[in-house]
């Protein structure tokens, strides 16, 4: 009797237990770009707390993911954009976030995020950005400075 051999797909090892279905994953110039839709459940709105329903449209938006190997790693990923029908609401559309991936205004996701926070704290300057660029998570000392300005304000809006 042979041994039962689980298949895994393209998103159970990507983003396991996200809303995300992928569509097409193909090689760039040496980067692994992953096209992707999001399909979770509509979020609620930040300023009311409400759940959106009318999608307004949708968009593409670009991520650096962890890499995959020594492959560097670039998601598009299309989100749906919402009204939100509440009058007396500041926000007229809100834009959906999928958690464990994307956080608002963010072009890297919430796991490499988490990698560079913890280089960050780990070696701090620049051993951290050396390794980060051996690792392929940044590509540049500025970029690496850059997201370490970003990975403090993150750090700050996690712990409030």
């Amino acid at each position: 009797m042979s041994p039962v051999v689980a298949s895994k797909t393209v998103e159970d090892v990507l983003f396991p237990g996200l809303g995300v279905r992928v569509e097409r994953v193909s090689d760039s110039s040496g980067a692994l770009v992953v096209d992707a839709v999001s399909i979770g459940r509509p979020g609620r709105c930040p300023g009311c707390r409400k759940q959106a329903k009318r999608v307004h449209s949708s968009y593409q938006r670009s991520l650096d993911e962890r890499p995959l190997g020594s492959r560097r790693v670039v998601v598009r990923l299309r989100v749906r954009r919402y009204f939100c029908d509440r009058k007396w609401c500041s926000r007229r559309t809100i834009v959906e976030q999928v958690p464990g991936l994307t956080e608002r205004h963010r072009r890297s996701s919430t796991g490499l995020m988490e990698w560079l926070r913890s280089i960050a704290v780990e070696l701090g300057g620049r051993s951290a950005a050396r390794l980060c660029r051996r690792l392929r998570l940044v590509r540049s000392m500025i970029s690496f400075q850059s997201r370490a300005q970003a990975i403090g304000r993150y750090t700050e809006s996690k712990s409030q």
